[in-house]
């Protein structure tokens, strides 16, 4: 397989904001959808769990991305400092917002605070991203850091918001109990299964050690008790992506901070257990699955090496294998490590429609998508 016909578009950008990690989702009545981060463009990149200006905005299309509109906060203007969110349309029209939200301090409160609970300020993050190899290369982080980021992040908590009007407006929301884990964060959309019953794959932030997957059982509108997926010693798991497969299984792929690739578990009972998670070949993260025609599953997945971009690899066995002889590049041009997160769906014509975050020629970090068609 080749990608063919291949046409870039910046659909949404800002020149003092910082823009990132976007998901896609099409809607029963055609419409689509982006939700995203969005801040302030600052000195040094603060991603969302350490921002509390953190916005999750979203922009829609009715026209298969010829055009976008406006951006709105979603669901609310009092819903910042979150994580990156997860959308999940389902076949009644219905559509799941999820969202994780910490809780923040002015920085001096914190300190008078820090030996009643667990807090983090912006130095303590920025020491673990210089262990980790997550700074940008060339970042110039400044003596007082404390000053530019004055506040600290405690713990906060899961939620989920509904939308019965296409994601106009969201007017309820659910608080999702995710214990024995301290909380709950997904940025990729829950599956709805034939019987009706939703699962929304989550990671165990503030630890991402740990995936686990809640189910509801009534639209949304409630949700049982976590039921974990993924954990191994040695490893960091978050930012899980699920897929009903046609044969019944259900595939996840998970990002592992520890060694970069990626790794994926399969639920043969509709995500009532988990088989023990396997290494994949895979490079990058995180992950989003697609399922394409002839029983097709393409891993859409960032490659912060260099040539920087967007990879696609495809599995011919629903995901029992992937064929990584031939890792097809969306994206090998852009400029730095500052990328990544895409989702994909398929157009009315069959082509499949990518967006993910990037920095443009002007150095702003915005919202960018790929259209292409995959060919023999």
């Amino acid at each position: 397989m080749k990608i063919r016909n291949l046409k870039h578009q910046i659909i949404y950008k800002e020149p003092f904001a910082y823009c990132a990690h976007p998901l896609i989702v099409a809607l029963p009545n055609g419409d689509w959808l982006v939700v995203f981060n969005h801040t302030i463009r600052r000195p040094f990149i603060l991603h969302p769990p350490e921002d509390p200006h953190y916005y999750n905005f979203m922009i829609r299309s009715q026209d298969q991305g010829k055009s976008w509109g406006a951006p709105r906060v979603v669901p609310a203007y009092d819903w910042h400092g979150v994580e990156c969110a997860g959308l999940t349309p389902l076949r009644n029209g219905t559509v799941l917002l999820n969202q994780w939200q910490f809780k923040w301090y002015p920085r001096e409160l914190a300190k008078a605070l820090a030996s009643q609970m667990e807090l983090m300020f912006v130095e303590d993050w920025l020491e673990r991203i210089k262990l980790t190899g997550e700074l940008e290369t060339g970042t110039v982080i400044p003596d007082n850091p404390g000053e530019i980021a004055p506040w600290a992040r405690g713990n906060g908590g899961t939620y989920v918001h509904l939308s019965t009007d296409g994601g106009a407006t969201f007017q309820q929301t659910v608080e999702i109990d995710t214990h024995p884990y301290t909380g709950g964060y997904g940025m990729r959309p829950g599956v709805e299964l034939p019987d009706g019953d939703i699962l929304l794959p989550l990671s165990d932030v503030p630890q991402y050690e740990t995936v686990f997957v809640v189910r509801s059982s009534d639209g949304g509108h409630s949700w049982g008790k976590p039921v974990e997926a993924a954990r191994l010693a040695g490893h960091y798991f978050e930012e899980p992506t699920i897929l009903a497969l046609a044969d019944g299984k259900i595939l996840m792929m998970l990002r592992d901070n520890n060694t970069h690739f990626l790794y994926q578990t399969m639920s043969y009972d509709n995500g009532f257990t988990w088989t023990p998670a396997q290494q994949t070949a895979i490079w990058g993260y995180p992950a989003h699955l697609l399922a394409l025609p002839g029983g097709k599953i393409a891993c859409i997945y960032g490659y912060r090496a260099e040539p920087y971009g967007i990879r696609l690899v495809l599995s011919h066995d629903l995901g029992e294998t992937w064929d990584t002889g031939n890792i097809m590049e969306i994206r090998n041009d852009l400029p730095n490590r500052d990328l990544g997160y895409p989702s994909a769906i398929l157009a009315p014509d069959g082509s499949i429609v990518c967006v993910y975050y990037g920095q443009d020629a002007d150095g702003v970090t915005c919202i960018q998508s790929s259209q292409f068609f995959l060919e023999e």
